[in-house]
């Protein structure tokens, strides 16, 4: 059974940049938020700006979040003193309130910390990660796409745990 894969704007975005999107596609059951659908409209490339045109692409979008959840990860980010953008939010909030086996694939480090902060660390994974798993192991990525980079934004989301939650 193939994993379901929600990625946030940023990833679908790098992913065209990188010629690597129809890849993952085909390994991955690829999922996103309707707002993520929204806010992924274009990249640029060479100094074009391209339209992303996904709508043909085998993607289950998200509709339903459940919005008292929205309204904790939005608390929790508040809490955390993170500022994430709606398209995230949505998507941690889907990650908080599925019980599908779903892995949430992000590149933004306040998003990453949120994860960590709210303990759904075990549900995500790093670009980087992704890529090796479906055979990609070429040496151009961005660095906020590394495992490194991914595994260190987790270790200050647990310290900002520790730093802001009330741990009784």
């Amino acid at each position: 059974m193939r994993k379901l894969l929600l990625l946030d704007a940023d990833v679908v975005i790098d992913l065209h940049i990188l010629g690597l999107f129809g890849k993952i596609c085909k390994v991955y059951d690829v999922c996103l938020t309707r707002t993520v659908f929204k806010e992924a409209r274009y990249y640029k490339k060479d100094g074009a700006k391209i339209e992303i045109d996904i709508k043909g692409a085998a993607i289950i979008i998200i509709e339903d979040v459940d919005l008292v959840i929205l309204k904790k990860v939005q608390m929790e980010a508040k809490e955390a003193r993170l500022g994430i953008d709606a398209g995230e939010a949505m998507s941690i909030a889907y990650l908080a309130q599925t019980e599908e086996e779903i892995i949430f694939c992000t590149c933004d480090r306040a998003a990453i910390k949120l994860i960590s902060y709210m303990e759904l660390e075990q549900k995500s994974i790093s670009l980087e990660k992704a890529l090796r798993d479906i055979g990609y192991h070429k040496k151009n990525l961005y660095p906020r796409h590394l495992e490194k980079t991914f595994k260190a934004a987790v270790n200050e989301g647990k310290a900002l745990r520790i730093q802001f939650k009330k741990l009784v």
